[in-house]
């Protein structure tokens, strides 16, 4: 639901809502397979298959990888459409100027970047967010098959380090807020830097470099879950 919602949120408002639909299918595709399978009780099957571990995880990260490409591709279409057509001021008759981000985005950019620029480069960083995410959670599925069934058990070290550095970061965050820690110059030279690299061949150099960053990520962690599975006890 909260796909299509998204999805037709970003078609006639505005095409940049539509990237919580790449990021969506990415956090939530391959825990669903795994919770289906605790559901219907498929963990185990009361035979003997002709294949081997490595066969079962070729087959869960080509799954998850082609169906998580398709639904990118065909959202990354609708919306393209939409912004190409400019639904909303269609739909509006006009009116909802304020509603096309990626125009007020491009605009900020004082010409750096286009609309079609700004918008691949936002689409595409959210591809390669969603894969990493995505094969994360299916390395962690096969490495620990209860990491996700929803019981309680006591915080690892590295769980405690986390959350200090969570906490680390907010009370950062917080005191950049009530302004006792002054990083505007600082934030400034940052943007500055940003808007350098991602105008250059208007985004898409950008674009590529994060899902090539996606793309080898999601290597790395299909050949580890490759090598864990191989040597973990059933």
């Amino acid at each position: 639901m909260l796909l299509v919602f998204f999805g037709v949120l970003g078609f006639v408002f505005s095409s940049l809502v539509g990237i919580y639909c790449p990021l969506l299918v990415g956090g939530f595709f391959a825990p669903m397979i795994f919770s289906n399978e605790r559901k219907f009780h498929s963990e185990k099957l009361w035979g003997l298959l002709p294949i081997r571990r490595r066969d079962l995880v070729n087959a869960r990260f080509l799954l998850s990888i082609v169906v998580y490409t398709a639904m990118f591709v065909v959202f990354y279409l609708l919306m393209l459409l939409s912004q190409t057509l400019k639904l909303n001021n269609i739909i509006f008759e006009n009116g909802s100027a304020e509603l096309d981000l990626v125009a007020i985005l491009a605009r900020k950019t004082d010409g750096a970047m286009t609309e079609l620029g700004l918008f691949n480069l936002v689409y595409f960083a959210a591809f390669a967010f969603g894969l990493i995410f995505m094969t994360g959670s299916l390395r962690n599925h096969f490495k620990d098959s209860k990491a996700a069934d929803g019981t309680l058990k006591k915080a690892t070290r590295k769980e405690y380090i986390y959350l200090l550095l969570v906490a680390a970061v907010g009370l950062i965050w917080a005191l950049i807020i009530s302004n006792v820690i002054k990083i505007g110059p600082l934030l400034m030279v940052l943007a500055q830097l940003l808007l350098q690299l991602a105008s250059a061949a208007n985004g898409f150099l950008l674009a590529a470099a994060m899902v090539a960053i996606g793309v080898f990520s999601a290597i790395y962690k299909y050949v580890c879950t490759v090598l864990e599975y191989d040597e973990k006890e059933l």
